[in-house]
């Protein structure tokens, strides 16, 4: 049941990152610009994050150890992943910069395997196939013109982001994963006010823009990051990079129903291979990898 549930909370975590885009897309077309809108939804979020923290009496102070490790969780995983995924655009395909980006759980599960030794079983095996497989018919196989510069962010986007899950499974071990929430979500907002300010880049938004960015902060970074949290806890990092592969079909289908952009038949054939996966990962599994799992969380 505990594993069940953090299928369930890990998937409503990449579902809340899926619209990320949609959101962002509508809040462009109304005025908004990205260093603005992004700060925004880190700054609304730690707020709200920091309510909860105090409402519920949350024991938040924490060693200068944890805070700084949490601070870097976000400013050098979150932040630093989107940087990278952005700024390959500028040189590949959106299609291949996708392809290289989702790539992150074969990372993941890769240096899971050789640095924490978690086992790759059969079932992880075969559920991370099929959603590669799946990745490839959803974002599309059009490498277009290859810039090695673009591949290179791309390929550090999805290192940094696989590292991020791997470090969130290890960081957040003992402590309560709102306050942990807090300080990742915290210590985005610094950074990215700190860089709009630095650079000039923020502009006068309408309040149509602000809704679309709170919005952005409460389903798309409080939800998302603390369901996150909790599904590694359950189920562990690989397991939950597996998972969170739902969010392109995510974005596809909030994509075709919410901006008007049409869903191409390998891209429902990738997104049934996913999901597909994600059935094939919730099978149950041998007692001893039970009891691997079990140390695992454990440690």
């Amino acid at each position: 049941m505990d594993k069940k549930t953090g299928v369930i909370l890990t998937g409503i975590s990449a579902a809340c990152f899926g619209f990320l885009p949609v959101f962002a897309s509508l809040a462009y077309r109304n005025g908004g610009n990205g260093v603005t809108l992004i700060s925004v939804r880190f700054l609304s979020a730690a707020a709200i994050l920091w309510i909860i923290v105090l409402l519920r009496h949350k024991q938040y102070k924490l060693g200068k150890l944890k805070i700084i490790q949490l601070f870097a969780l976000g400013v050098f995983g979150y932040i630093s992943a989107t940087a990278g995924y952005f700024s390959a655009l500028d040189y590949i395909s959106a299609p291949f910069v996708a392809l290289l980006f989702y790539s992150n759980p074969i990372i993941v599960c890769v240096l899971s395997f050789f640095i924490f030794k978690e086992e790759i079983n059969t079932n992880k095996a075969i559920a991370l196939s099929l959603s590669l497989l799946g990745l490839v018919l959803i974002v599309g196989f059009s490498i277009g013109n290859i810039h090695i510069k673009g591949v290179l962010l791309a390929v550090l986007a999805a290192f940094l982001y696989a590292g991020y899950i791997i470090a969130s499974g290890r960081i957040v071990t003992g402590v309560d994963p709102i306050v942990a929430t807090t300080y990742v979500v915290s210590s985005c907002a610094i950074v990215t006010i700190i860089f709009g300010f630095i650079t000039s880049s923020f502009v006068r938004i309408n309040y149509i823009v602000f809704i679309y960015g709170f919005i952005m902060a409460f389903f798309s970074t409080v939800v998302a990051i603390l369901f996150l949290f909790e599904g590694i806890k359950r189920i562990g990092t690989s397991n939950a990079a597996i998972v969170s592969s739902i969010e392109p079909i995510v974005t596809v289908l909030a994509s075709t129903f919410i901006l008007g952009e049409r869903m191409t038949m390998p891209q429902i054939i990738g997104g049934i291979m996913v999901i597909m996966g994600i059935m094939v990962l919730q099978r149950p599994i041998k007692p001893k990898e039970i009891k691997d799992f079990e140390n695992s969380i454990e440690e």
